[in-house]
């Protein structure tokens, strides 16, 4: 099982996401308007495709249940480290003895590099 939505032949295909779960069909719905979807055991009519959930528990049980954002819901957090290993992959950095190299990948530190630490209190 795939935990990544689209990925292999087996993946949730209940996720617990608004955009996934509720078709479009030119109305806005509420809350409230889209608990039909939410508790629908239809699989989602839209794909969000990339997208990886919570995954098992820690029994390795996985349910694909939309109801259950636990095992079903993608989230930043989750998502944002997967985005990055695949973009490192995808565009390996340079090493630094090869100057013909034109890969801009991230280095394991490189997407730290914006971030500065604050000043000690005094």
């Amino acid at each position: 099982m795939s935990y990544v939505v689209g990925f292999g032949d087996s993946y949730p295909i209940h996720v617990h996401h608004r955009s996934a779960s509720i078709p479009w069909d030119g109305h806005q719905y509420s809350c409230e308007g889209g608990d039909k979807w939410l508790y629908s055991e239809d699989p989602n009519p839209n794909t969000l495709l990339g997208a990886m959930v919570g995954g098992p528990d820690q029994q390795d049980k996985f349910l694909d249940d939309r109801k259950k954002p636990r095992f079903t819901e993608p989230s930043i957090s989750s998502n944002a480290g997967l985005v990055a290993a695949l973009i490192a992959l995808h565009d390996p950095p340079c090493e630094s003895s090869n100057s013909n190299c034109v890969g801009s990948g991230i280095d394991k530190m490189g997407i730290f590099t914006n971030i500065h630490s604050f000043p000690s209190p005094p």
